[in-house]
């Protein structure tokens, strides 16, 4: 790259909007842009982060790696607003409080670029799972997003016979009022849920007139988003990059060894950690391991844990490892043999799969969008059916019947943080002399 490039990009300000606490690694989207932050920095570009938090108020400035991080505590607009203006970043790239970061960038005449990390950015749900458990493919409405809402709250669905002959008008106005009640259980949490769904079209009415690109890391979810009408001349396809392991290792035959399946990521529902456990408990082979390497996040993800933890105690083959911090991933998949991903929602890319394939692992995942991204059927891996048990069962015997013949798998370049940091700035650079 010519040295006129690196000579702009030391000059542009960009700000790098991120969500909850910078300094954790809980989820994939909290990695990635700690991934693209760190890079930049070592490429010397000039940087300043916001990261938005949901305890107390104010703004407070930190030090990150020699940058400012502005952690954003429960502010008004105008003081965000008069913030960015005093910094006046070149460019905003969000990650996080997308349509906030439109209506400000439009009104202070700053380039947005937003990465979508997860369904939510169009689902009122949150995962684009709809409540059958299959990936979504329908555009937002009432109708359509309804009983997904009322399924995410307690005793919600007793009241989707109701609450489904309300036209959305009447839904709106029942919201508002159960809004001001003081809390009470079964009732308060309908209110709330009637709102989600104006409110989360507003929101994605506000991204797609203020963004000025759109980053989709799969081409899902791409389409679910021109489903919702943004613009295809708004998006590129870009995915993830990650920090490349030392060496990147050749796929392996296993011989006479115990065959090791394993997963990395949040043990959560709509990763398909059930699906997983019950598949996998039903093989008859004793010398196989399923090794869960990730931790819960939230109360609900405790509970889900714990569940399968109780379940599937008596099983000496299945290994909780815990949470383990990112730079500890390729040490503790470095002796295991097939990651598994089961999600049953859309996955905007999977990290885990890139981190899997730069160690030489081969990938057994669900058709889940971010898998199709990196995973050739047959080639590096193997794509199956989502939410499916007896399916992902007969693919893993499968898999230990002809474990000798890995190495016959072909392995895909894996993108490194350093090449997709460079596509992100010559994309800023673009935007900005547009």
């Amino acid at each position: 790259m010519c040295l006129t490039y690196y000579y702009n990009i030391g000059l542009v300000k960009i700000l790098q909007v991120a969500s909850g606490n910078f300094f954790s690694t809980y989820g994939g989207g909290q990695v990635y842009v700690k991934n693209i932050v760190d890079e930049m920095i070592r490429q010397q570009c000039s940087l300043i982060i916001f990261s938005f938090l949901d305890d107390s108020n104010g703004i407070e400035k930190r030090n990150y790696r020699g940058i400012d991080l502005y952690e954003i505590k429960n502010v008004e607009r105008s003081e965000l607003q008069q913030l960015i203006q005093a910094i006046r970043p070149d460019i905003i790239h969000a990650h996080s409080q997308k349509a906030l970061m439109c209506t400000i960038g439009q009104a202070l005449h700053i380039p947005v670029i937003i990465t979508s990390h997860h369904g939510g950015i169009v689902c009122p749900a949150g995962t684009l799972l709809n409540f059958k458990d299959e990936i979504c493919n329908v555009s937002v409405s009432h109708t359509n997003c309804l009983p997904c809402v009322l399924q995410n709250i307690r005793s919600g669905k007793y009241w989707y016979p109701f609450m489904k002959l309300l036209s959305t008008e009447q839904y709106i106005s029942l919201g508002k009022k159960l809004e001001t009640k003081p809390f009470i259980p079964f009732i308060t949490p309908i209110g709330q849920a009637a709102l989600s769904i104006n409110c989360r079209q507003k929101e994605w009415q506000s991204i797609v007139e203020g963004c000025t690109r759109m980053i989709a890391p799969c081409h899902a979810i791409k389409e679910a988003m021109m489903r919702n009408g943004l613009d295809e001349k708004k998006i590129i396809v870009i995915p993830h990059g990650i920090p490349l392991p030392d060496g990147i290792s050749p796929f392996s035959s296993i011989e006479n060894e115990c065959i090791k399946f394993f997963y990395v990521g949040r043990i959560c529902y709509v990763k398909g950690i059930h699906v997983l456990l019950q598949a996998f408990s039903k093989l008859t082979e004793d010398n196989v391991e399923l090794h869960l390497i990730g931790g819960a996040g939230n109360k609900e993800e405790c509970r889900y844990m714990a569940q399968l933890q109780r379940k599937y105690k008596k099983d000496s083959r299945i290994i909780w490892h815990g949470k383990v911090e990112p730079k500890q991933v390729f040490d503790e998949i470095k002796n295991m043999h097939v990651l598994v991903l089961p999600s049953i929602c859309l996955e905007i890319f999977g990290l885990n799969i890139a981190e899997s394939l730069a160690m030489g692992k081969v990938v057994l995942a669900t058709q889940c969008g971010g898998a199709e991204m990196q995973i050739e059927d047959g080639s590096n891996g193997w794509l199956i059916e989502p939410n499916n048990v007896e399916v992902l069962r007969t693919k893993m015997e499968e898999i230990i019947s002809n474990k000798k013949k890995f190495h016959l798998m072909k392995s895909k370049q894996v993108v490194s943080i350093e090449r997709h940091c460079n596509t992100l700035l010559e994309l800023y650079l673009k935007e900005i002399q547009v």
